[in-house]
C-alpha cells in the first residue's frame, strides 16, 4: 500500500476529511505565496464563523461541518419546577442544533493593509445550497467591488459551480470535475479559468497582485500531495463509492488505479 496521492491529480476522496484538508491547504497555499510575493506584501490567512443551518428551508446537517454543544438551559434544574405546591411543570423546549462553520482564505495585502488580492479554496458549504450560493456569491462581489483581485480554487465534486454562467459553459464543454477562476482588477470583463480534468495534474496558476508586480506562480500539485502524506490520507476508506457518482467510464478507471496501488 502507498503513502502517496494515488491519483496524479486531485484526490477525489479528500472530501472525507474536507475540513481537515481544507485547513491544511490554505496553510500550505500562505506559505506557498509568502516565498512569491515583493517584500511590501503579506499573505495572511483570515476566518470567519458562520452559522449553518439556522434558516427555515434546512432541514439536514452536513458531515464536514463543526459540531457544537447543543443549548443548555442557564438555570439550575431545580429552578424549572417550582418549589411550593402547586407543581408547574415547564415546557420543554426544543433543542436546536445549530452548525458553525469556520470559513478560511488567504488575503494578500501591502504593509498599509491595502487588500490587493484574495484566494478563495471552495468547500461543500459554498456549493451545496443556494443560500449558502448566494451568500458566497455577495462575499465575491464584495470583494471585487473592494476593487482586489481574486482567485477562486474549486477541488470539490459536491454541489454546483458557484462560477458565472458563461464560465460554467466552459467547464461543462470541458469535462472538468475542478477549476480554478482568477479575477483581475485590471481585465474586469475576463475571467480566466483553468478546467481540471479527474485524470489530469493540477495546474500551475498565476496569482495577480498590483499592476506594477510580476504575478506569482503557484503549483497546486506539491501541496495537495504534501497534504495527503502528512495528513496520512491513505488511511481513506477508498472502498466507498464516491459521492457525487462518478460517469460510468471514470469509476472504472479510479477503481483501476486504487487497485494498482493495493489501497482496494
Amino acid at each position: 500500500m502507498t503513502t502517496k496521492n494515488p491519483f496524479p491529480g486531485m484526490n477525489p476522496f479528500f472530501e472525507q476529511r474536507w475540513r481537515d484538508a481544507h485547513t491544511t491547504l490554505i496553510t500550505y497555499l500562505r506559505d506557498a505565496l509568502q516565498e512569491g510575493l515583493p517584500a511590501d506584501l503579506v499573505a495572511g490567512a483570515e476566518e470567519e464563523v458562520v452559522t449553518i443551518g439556522a434558516g427555515e428551508s434546512v432541514t439536514g446537517y452536513r458531515p464536514d461541518l463543526q459540531v457544537r454543544e447543543p443549548w443548555l438551559l442557564k438555570e439550575p434544574a431545580a429552578t424549572e419546577v417550582a418549589a411550593q405546591p402547586p407543581p408547574t411543570i415547564a415546557t420543554k423546549p426544543i433543542r436546536v442544533f445549530v452548525d458553525e462553520e469556520t470559513e478560511r482564505w488567504i488575503e494578500i495585502r501591502e504593509a498599509t493593509g491595502r487588500l490587493i488580492t484574495v484566494l478563495e479554496l471552495l468547500s461543500p458549504t459554498n456549493k451545496l445550497e443556494s443560500d449558502e450560493r448566494d451568500r458566497y456569491r455577495r462575499k465575491r462581489r464584495a470583494f471585487i467591488s473592494g476593487r482586489a483581485n481574486l482567485v477562486e480554487i474549486d477541488l470539490v465534486r459536491q454541489g454546483s459551480w458557484v462560477f458565472a454562467e458563461g464560465i460554467r459553459k466552459v467547464l461543462h464543454q470541458a469535462g472538468a470535475s475542478y477549476a480554478v477562476c482568477v479575477f483581475r482588477t485590471t481585465q474586469p470583463v475576463a475571467h480566466e479559468v483553468y478546467p481540471v480534468r479527474l485524470r489530469e495534474r493540477l495546474p500551475v496558476i498565476r496569482v495577480p497582485l498590483r499592476p506594477s508586480d510580476a504575478d506569482v506562480v503557484l503549483d497546486l500539485q506539491p501541496l495537495i500531495d504534501q497534504c495527503h502524506e502528512r495528513g496520512r490520507y491513505h488511511l481513506l476508506d477508498y472502498r466507498l463509492d464516491l459521492q457525487p457518482p462518478l460517469p460510468p467510464e471514470e469509476a472504472v478507471w479510479v477503481d483501476q488505479v486504487l487497485r494498482t496501488q493495493g489501497l482496494r
